[in-house]
């Protein structure tokens, strides 16, 4: 019976009728042929996180950037939490006095240092940082307290706080007050009161009877006004002194390379490729960097390889970044390296469809020791930081090449799908693209889990004509494959109770083992469409 349109409205209408009563009629199969999906698969499905150029010949050029080391500027140098601690005690006998009366009067500064070592700060702005007080009183008057940081200003303005500590409650309680208060945006001189020291925080405390109390008080040795002030999380946005001469080891680690994500498996053989390092200094300070290796790696075979260069091993002189008056703090001083089939392996580095990049670094920081006295300097979101960029056309050939398109679904317009019994799929494919390519059907559930798959036999889509051109394979047009693939009654079932459909094409040129030239309107167009035998009765 021929399969009409019209025949198709008429038994879905008739099953929809059917379903509002009883059915004791007799039942009959028809067919019903529907669009399932879509699937488009070009040069940007191929490769993820890249830029594509084209020559002035329509041939595609890929670039690729991706930051593969950074040095936070926390590797350097960190502040350590430090207390100050700042008591008052009668130095001898009993004292007797009247409200107003300063316990700890102003005088000279404290000056504390904080533990680091191999590092001279001399001065710094904070974007974050808190000083912890705790005052404990036993004088049962209340008191006043005030804590200034003389070398720490916001505005010009020296830091200062005042605080009412209450009366002690008896003479065998003290009362304690506790108090939180940020440092961010101070900025403070490290250098003491003299501007002789380094890595000094310079604190005074003064502590007075309130003066609104009434009547004298009995002070006893054994009494005590403190302050103990907790400087934690101290973060500066911008520091000045000498780091010191350190080395410091980076790694062995490795960081994402998302460039080939799309590709499952197989491999690639490249033409020709430009890969360069770049190197960007923002610390104002002299370095010395060595990369003692630098690898690809293929998460899915684990194969790892080794970049071969001169670069390697041997150290690098980083000059200092230099300090503006512009909106970018620093002028970085930078250092680029090109890699090339000339003097490296870099092509291979990248022909393992790497999905992480590695590597191994050491750093000498002042390796001529203070040469800027004490005025290396560093701001919070400027380190030293490395690029790989990979500027390559795309004249390669493919072995096995796997990608994927996922796409879901159309199944909308069916209604009552278990009275769907079996059926075939078929596959209309439009490939310009220089090589042939296999297909490959999977069946996603909600949860992500395969639940089905469907290989047809054949399953080849013919690559566009092809021609040689300046010695590489070109498709000149496209060419239109057709597949046709049976479904048994469970493979339906997969089907219909799937979430998606992955399409899965296994590229290959080793029936022409000439590099294969890829242009911008290569692509490879895939439309599913079904053929059902629908139950319609009982």
């Amino acid at each position: 019976m021929k399969r009409t349109l019209i025949l198709l409205f008429t038994c879905i209408s008739l099953l929809q009728f059917n379903a509002c009563k009883r059915d004791t009629g007799p039942s009959w199969d028809v067919g019903i042929v529907l669009p399932l999906a879509h699937a488009s698969l070009s040069i940007d499905g191929l490769l993820t996180d890249s830029l594509t150029t084209t020559n002035a010949d329509g041939s595609i050029k890929l670039v690729y950037s991706t930051k593969f080391l950074g040095l936070e500027t926390d590797t350097l140098f960190k502040f350590p939490d430090t207390t100050v601690a700042n008591v008052f005690h009668l130095p001898v006998g009993y004292a007797n006095l009247a409200p107003g009366s300063f316990l700890i009067p102003p005088s000279t500064p404290t000056q504390t240092e904080f533990n680091v070592s191999n590092v001279e700060i001399v001065m710094g702005i904070l974007s974050d940082g808190l000083m912890t007080m705790k005052f404990k009183n036993d004088i049962r008057k209340r008191v006043i307290v005030q804590y200034q940081i003389p070398c720490a200003t916001l505005n010009s303005i020296p830091f200062s706080v005042t605080f009412l500590i209450p009366a002690a409650p008896d003479s065998l309680n003290s009362s304690i007050a506790n108090n939180t208060v940020s440092l961010a945006g101070y900025t403070i001189d490290f250098t003491g009161t003299n501007n002789d020291r380094v890595n000094t925080i310079t604190t005074l405390f003064t502590a007075q009877i309130d003066p609104t109390e009434i009547g004298n008080t009995t002070i006893y040795p054994s009494d005590t006004v403190s302050a103990n002030s907790a400087f934690s999380n101290i973060k500066p946005y911008y520091i000045r002194g000498y780091f010191g001469n350190e080395t410091i080891q980076i790694g062995p680690e490795e960081t994402s390379f998302s460039l080939f994500n799309q590709i499952q498996s197989g491999s690639i053989g490249l033409d020709s490729l430009k890969m360069s390092i770049g190197i960007t200094n923002y610390l104002g300070m002299d370095s010395r960097l060595t990369f003692n290796g630098i690898w690809s790696r293929n998460s899915n075979t684990n194969q790892t390889v080794q970049l071969n260069n001169s670069l390697i091993g041997n150290p690098i002189n980083i000059n200092r970044g230099v300090l503006t008056s512009s909106w970018l703090p620093v002028i970085p001083s930078t250092y680029n390296f090109t890699f090339d089939n000339s003097n490296s392996n870099a092509k291979a580095l990248i022909e393992n469809l790497p999905h992480k990049l590695g590597f191994d670094v050491t750093l000498v920081t002042n390796p001529l020791g203070n040469v800027s006295g004490n005025n290396d300097f560093f701001f919070s979101d400027y380190g030293i930081e490395a690029t790989l960029d990979v500027e390559m056309p795309l004249n390669l050939f493919a072995d096995q090449l796997v990608i994927t398109d996922t796409v879901i679904p159309n199944f909308s317009s069916i209604t009552f799908k278990e009275n769907i019994l079996k059926g075939k799929l078929t596959l209309i494919a439009a490939n310009s693209f220089p090589f042939d390519a296999a297909i490959d059907l999977y069946f996603i559930d909600v949860n992500g889990n395969t639940i089905g798959s469907l290989v047809s036999q054949p399953n080849t889509i013919n690559s566009g004509p092809v021609t040689l051109s300046g010695g590489y394979l070109v498709s000149t047009g496209t060419a239109n494959s057709q597949l046709t693939i049976p479904l048994s009654e469970s493979q339906t079932s997969d089907m219909l109770n799937c979430e998606k459909i992955v399409f899965k094409a296994n590229f290959d040129t080793n029936s022409n083992p000439v590099y294969a030239k890829i242009f911008a309107s290569n692509h490879l167009d895939i439309n599913l469409s079904a053929d059902f035998d629908y139950r319609i009765g009982n």
